[in-house]
């Protein structure tokens, strides 16, 4: 046995059951030592470097568990820092084993006189928790143990360490083994931060003086799963309850205080109409995002503003707050509650004025949801998609403007429910990776990724990977022949449709079929139900190919200003 051996009995050690990444080079060792253990542990391949860290990425916001990817040498690891940023930005715990070359090869490995060698740690450290470079076998299980304690410690985050390929084939003798784990370090929260006394007593003195308060709940609900935490408090002081887009599935969207996601790129008009008109804003596990708040515009100055997050350095970072709570979203939710439980909360004026917000904008959705013209409109299938939806069902989004799409015109069924963003870096590819790890995370219900025909094809290769482990994915493309947002703002901005973000007629549907996938291809309205019908009853991975109306976008500024130019 060799330190690949060592290391995946730390990994077990610490709950771990996966491992994404591409097979080859100088990871053998550890690939070989997992295929050994595969009943335990099980190395998954994927077809391309980036989408081991989108998986793991995936796996780790459906499971509650670290993700692990793996990478092997130069080029390998090189792929792995726009999954790692995502995750990073995102709070979302991976860790990153990195293969290098041998110790003596070092002096040699400026600019490729070791083949494919360049230094490959230093560009992790402004996107990881933490870089190690693991310089004997000896220092192996430390690395490993801290690695874990650092990306679920508090604000989560991915890590990285580094092997080189001498330390990775040396001796490792199992019987003077150090392989103790901690398999609470393997998830997160692993330990939940409780909040000051204090501070619960001064954000619940300024909700119990709010006459229109408003919850905008984040990322940092789902990291903490207080999604039960927050409909408590949410019903006890009666707040309406906006999300971000990382946040949505905490809250259930068919709640009478549920008003849908906040944002000036992505969102509901009612919930940005009822932030704008509160009194009193609790943020609740929030980074006060440009792209959430209006390009820090809303709320607006003059508002007052609580915060909760397990980050002190978010608190008050952006807005000007009146009271903070550092503390883990459900710790902090669950004393709020208790703190709140004698105060006042007659607020059906404030409700009413909510419900008003809400009607409004449901006509507008509701009409698009119903509309069966041809070209298909995006709305109408997220139409047909809700309607086959469960409540444990997952569902994964790809960048732009999917995002959209999911975010405003899908509804969460449950508190809970997840769906999957790439909000940290919104980076093209992030969809059919992301949802390899969730299907390995929760074998039950399906997963559904929702991609557009540009970014698909930044992952396409990895249809392979859903043939190859049979995952019952439903992968539902966006084919409008071009990059819809590029080719609708350059319309708007440049007075020009430039022929660079149109793409020739593509049939997903057979190249699906080529990488040994399900696929169908729909043009017409019609079509749709009996196409959903049958992948959703399929056991394995189908892609639906719908060809929908290149006009139409999620986004309320590009909405707005293709409204005002039809009406000129």
């Amino acid at each position: 046995m060799n330190t690949g051996d060592l290391l995946a009995e730390l990994l077990i050690a610490h709950g771990v059951e996966y491992v994404f990444g591409a097979i080859g080079g100088q990871g053998y060792p550890l690939n070989d030592a997992l295929h050994r253990r595969r009943s335990v542990a099980r190395h998954i391949a994927v077809r391309d470097e980036r989408s081991s860290a989108y998986a793991a990425d995936g796996y780790a916001r459906v499971s509650g568990k670290v993700g692990v990817c793996d990478a092997a040498f130069g080029v390998g690891v090189l792929k792995l820092p726009s999954g790692l940023a995502e995750a990073y930005n995102s709070s979302i715990p991976v860790l990153g084993i990195l293969s290098n070359a041998p110790r003596d090869w070092m002096v040699w490995n400026e600019r490729g006189s070791t083949a494919q060698g360049v230094e490959q740690v230093s560009p992790f450290t402004p996107i990881t928790k933490g870089t190690f470079r693991v310089a004997s076998q000896a220092t192996v299980s430390d690395t490993v143990r801290y690695s874990f304690n650092l990306a679920t410690a508090g604000r989560p985050g991915p890590v990285v360490f580094d092997i080189p390929a001498d330390v990775f084939k040396e001796d490792w003798d199992a019987n003077a083994a150090d392989i103790a784990g901690n398999p609470r370090a393997g998830r997160f929260p692993a330990w939940r931060a409780h909040p000051d006394p204090a501070d619960v007593a001064s954000v619940a003195r300024v909700l119990g003086s709010a006459e229109r308060p408003v919850v905008v709940a984040g990322g940092g609900v789902a990291i903490a799963q207080a999604w039960d935490a927050l409909r408590a408090f949410a019903e006890r002081l009666q707040m309406p309850v906006a999300t971000t887009i990382s946040g949505k599935g905490v809250f259930p969207d068919d709640h009478p205080l549920a008003i849908g996601v906040m944002g000036g790129q992505y969102g509901s008009e009612a919930a940005n109409q009822v932030v704008a008109a509160a009194d009193v804003v609790f943020l609740v596990g929030m980074k006060s995002s440009q792209q959430v708040t209006s390009a820090w515009t809303q709320p607006s100055r003059t508002q007052r503003i609580v915060h909760l997050d397990v980050d002190p350095a978010e608190v008050g970072k952006v807005f000007q707050v009146e009271a903070g709570m550092v503390a883990d979203a459900r710790a902090g939710l669950e004393a709020l509650t208790a703190a709140c439980a004698d105060l006042d909360t007659e607020r059906s004026a404030w409700l009413s004025q909510v419900a008003a917000y809400k009607a409004q904008w449901h006509a507008v959705i509701s009409a698009e949801l119903n509309d069966t013209g041809t070209p298909i409109r995006p709305q109408h299938l997220m139409a047909q998609i809700q309607a086959r939806l469960s409540r444990e069902d997952i569902v994964v989004s790809d960048a732009s403007f999917s995002v959209g799409w999911v975010g405003s015109y899908l509804r969460a069924l449950r508190g809970g429910q997840r769906f999957l963003f790439p909000r940290g870096l919104a980076t093209m590819g992030f969809g059919i990776p992301a949802a390899i790890g969730a299907r390995f995370a929760q074998p039950e219900g399906k997963v559904v990724v929702v991609v557009g025909d540009g970014s698909v094809t930044y992952a396409i290769g990895e249809l392979a990977v859903l043939a190859k482990y049979g995952l019952d994915i439903i992968v539902v493309v966006l084919n409008n022949s071009c990059l819809g947002y590029s080719k609708i703002s350059e319309m708007l901005n440049y007075s020009a449709d430039y022929e660079e973000v149109d793409f020739p007629d593509t049939d997903f549907a057979l190249i699906a079929k080529g990488f040994g996938c399900e696929g169908v291809s729909v043009s017409e309205p019609s079509e749709l139900a009996p196409a959903l019908e049958t992948a959703f009853a399929a056991k394995c991975p189908v892609l639906l190919d719908v060809q929908v109306d290149p006009w139409q976008t999620p986004e309320l500024d590009l909405r707005k200003r293709l409204a005002a130019l039809k009406s000129e």
